[in-house]
């Protein structure tokens, strides 16, 4: 498929891995400009994948892409949403210097 302006994506690698974005620039053969429910940044080709959709969008905002992507459907994050939280396990640590034998 096709990586174009305007092409629905999923990004497969880093922070905003598993996320939906649109393809707003292409800067060169490798890397294109992506935004949407990930960060507005620089990201490179390998790490997308292309879905079969394409939106009606040019250059243009965050607001913009955020819009088209409701428009198709697409479920958004709101802005600063934290994601799910994992469950923080606390490492227990065997101090041996505190633990004293009992003679």
């Amino acid at each position: 498929m096709l990586l174009e302006v305007g092409r629905l994506v999923v990004k497969t690698a880093g922070r905003d891995a598993m996320e939906y974005g649109v393809i707003v620039e292409k800067i060169d053969d490798n890397y294109f400009l992506v935004d949407g429910n990930t960060r507005r940044k620089k990201v490179n080709k390998s790490h997308l994948e292309p879905v079969g959709q394409v939106l009606d969008i040019k250059k243009g905002t965050t607001e913009d892409v955020r819009s088209a992507l409701d428009a198709a459907g697409i479920e958004l994050k709101v802005k600063g949403e934290a994601r799910e939280a994992k469950p923080q396990t606390k490492a227990v640590k065997a101090d041996s210097k505190k633990t004293k034998k009992s003679n």
